[in-house]
């Protein structure tokens, strides 16, 4: 698994660069697209973005799943416009073109887009989407699991779309409606289920029935982008390899992938209990309280129980693991860490379990062993937010060790 630092080592690069000279980066974008991408030039009177986004929502064109790039041209045409018009000898008015991934147009018009047009557009053009290239390579190469791996992804991509699109906008909760309570995920029609996830449904259960231990964090992945809170074939799916996940947590506890992919399931399927399955592992003999759950997991455990509010569960998991490392000298974590991982979701289930005197208890202790002078204030920030004002005065006039 690679480590969230060298994660995030590509995005700091990217934020260290300077900007490209617009040219240079439309260029690069195009050259990324490799199978096409779609450019609507706009101009004054022809917001034809808008018309091409809808239309590429439409069934046939979603599956090809190319990109779309729109740019104004009008009277206050954005950097590219000029650009655009020089290398296409577009003169006045609104374009709209498929092109490669060199920029040359495969197909260009100048009336405005439909699905019948942007359809015959891509049938001249013979384009491939990404599916139908992962799939003809999968026919040559049956067992290649980061193939099989990547068309799951583009699968879901096209059924998370499909799905938004089916199901429509989000209701508008009421005034009257509590925060607190968790709304269930609305849910496709039997009929609309079936058209919309059966392709994901077959490719993800051919996964699990082969070398989905083997595949690292493509399940996570690929479950957690998708939309399968809305189908109840996927959650039917998720819920029949449960049991597989658990086995093999059983035989690797300490393992990241499975753990990252039963809680990624788990979300989707309205939450498992996770207590029951963590009394169920044999962590290896001489594990400490502050190593269990394992670290790999703890993270992402918290969060699934806080969004489930099992304050009890986190309490349990978390005062063991705090009577642990405040008594070790080698604790894995310190300051704003410290804090994230374990006192901060600890100090709210205490306060929302109503043991106060316990949270004081835990922050006095966490002053006394850690010096990080941002602990009061974070403390202060959560008791507001928690509506307690009087435990925002006295937590935030604590003093760390060393102050």
């Amino acid at each position: 698994m690679r480590s969230p630092l060298l994660m995030l080592i590509p995005a700091v690069l990217m934020a260290q660069r300077s900007a490209l000279p617009p040219q240079e980066a439309f260029d690069r974008e195009l050259k990324k697209n490799r199978l096409g991408t779609w450019l609507v030039l706009e101009d004054d009177g022809a917001a034809w973005g808008a018309m091409a986004r809808t239309a590429l929502d439409d069934d046939m064109l979603v599956a090809l799943n190319l990109p779309l790039k729109v740019m104004s041209g009008g009277k206050k045409p954005d950097a590219l416009a000029a650009i655009l018009r020089e290398r296409y000898s577009w003169a006045k008015g609104a374009h709209w073109a498929l092109v490669d991934a060199k920029g040359l147009i495969l197909v260009e018009r100048s009336s405005q887009p439909t699905v019948p047009g942007l359809v015959a557009a891509a049938e001249q053009a013979g384009v491939k989407s990404r599916t139908q290239e992962l799939e003809d390579f999968l026919k040559q190469n049956p067992d290649h699991l980061e193939a099989q791996c990547a068309l799951l992804r583009e699968l879901i991509i096209v059924a998370n779309r499909r799905t938004l699109k089916t199901l429509g906008p989000t209701p508008e909760k009421t005034a009257a409606a509590s925060p607190e309570v968790l709304e269930p995920p609305r849910k496709l029609e039997a009929e609309d289920d079936l058209r919309i996830w059966s392709p994901v449904v077959l490719r993800m259960d051919r996964l699990f029935k082969g070398a989905w231990r083997e595949a690292g964090m493509d399940p996570y992945v690929a479950i957690t982008i998708s939309k399968a809170e809305h189908s109840p074939a996927m959650i039917a799916l998720l819920t029949r390899y449960k049991g597989d996940m658990e086995e093999t947590l059983r035989h690797r506890p300490n393992a990241g992938e499975p753990w990252f992919t039963w809680l990624a399931a788990s979300r989707k399927c309205s939450g498992w209990p996770l207590m029951p399955l963590l009394q169920s592992l044999q962590p290896l003999p001489g594990t400490t309280p502050g190593e269990w759950p394992p670290l790999a997991a703890l993270n992402a455990a918290i969060k699934d129980m806080r969004d489930r509010r099992d304050w009890g569960g986190i309490r349990e998991v978390l005062e063991a693991r705090w009577e642990d490392m405040r008594n070790s000298e080698n604790r894995w974590g310190s300051g704003a860490t410290l804090w994230n991982w374990v006192l901060s979701p600890l100090v709210e289930a205490l306060v929302s379990l109503g043991d106060v005197g316990a949270a004081d208890q835990v922050l006095g202790e966490a002053v006394a062993t850690d010096g990080w002078s941002g602990l009061p204030g974070q403390a202060r920030d959560l008791a507001t937010r928690l509506n307690r004002p009087d435990l925002a005065a006295r937590w935030g006039a604590l003093t760390p060790k060393g102050r």
